[in-house]
């Protein structure tokens, strides 16, 4: 998949992010005193910001793998944090030294923390939207907010910006099964990157995505190009 000099950066990559922390999911007697701490969700730094930080605005109940019950739970993506509420509506974020399973009972989907290196050499752990399985891959969707602070007038010919949250474009992140397992790599969005991405079959992929019309930028276009890959 890799050119032999990007074969030599993820490794030293992968090495990084070996080392990055040993998180381990929670056990079947952790607890939320475990897990999780008081948040303040009022931050006057995102104060009459227009738009929403979050992927749902309302809590939704979900079953989190290693807690017993099920949680009101919401997805911040701007502050990388998972949010809890409780019965006395005071809100709590689950703690960033585990790494979590989460299923969404309403069926709108499952999300999974992992840790990750992205196209511009960034690695962290946060938490993804899983979308396709297979013995040979996983797919994970990133879905991107950002926030942009307010900007003051600099002239009485230019109006100030406000506070607003921008959702950008979602970010796709492979995990492979056969040759890395336990590590996510940011599929790259740009046509010549993405086939750089896999190396010596990039000819191949370039001619099966033209023939097949696909578009690098559509889910459904990116699960066909992968099973064509590892087929």
């Amino acid at each position: 998949m890799y050119t032999s000099k990007r074969i030599i950066f993820c490794l030293m990559v992968l090495y990084t992010l070996t080392s990055y922390s040993q998180l381990q999911p929670p056990n079947g007697n952790s607890t939320l005193q475990d897990l999780a701490f008081f948040i303040d969700v009022n931050n006057k730094k995102y104060a009459n910001a227009e738009g929403s930080k979050y992927i749902f605005e309302e809590f939704k109940l979900a079953k989190i793998e290693g807690l017993t019950g099920s949680h009101l739970i919401r997805l911040d993506p701007v502050d990388n944090i998972i949010q809890l509420k409780k019965e006395d509506n005071k809100i709590l974020s689950l703690s960033k030294k585990y790494q979590y399973k989460i299923v969404l009972l309403d069926g709108s989907g499952s999300y999974e923390t992992h840790r990750f290196i992205n196209t511009e050499g960034e690695i962290g752990n946060t938490f993804f939207e899983k979308k396709h399985t297979t013995d040979r891959f996983l797919l994970y969707k990133k879905q991107r907010i950002k926030f942009l602070p307010a900007k003051p007038a600099k002239s009485s010919y230019e109006p100030e910006k406000s506070a607003k949250f921008v959702k950008l474009e979602d970010a796709y992140f492979l995990m492979n099964l056969i040759d890395n397992p336990g590590h996510l790599v940011e599929i790259p969005r740009k046509k010549k990157a993405l086939l750089n991405f896999f190396g010596a079959r990039s000819n191949e992929i370039s001619k099966f995505i033209k023939t097949q019309k696909l578009k690098i930028d559509s889910e459904e276009d990116i699960i066909k190009i992968l099973n064509f890959y590892f087929k």
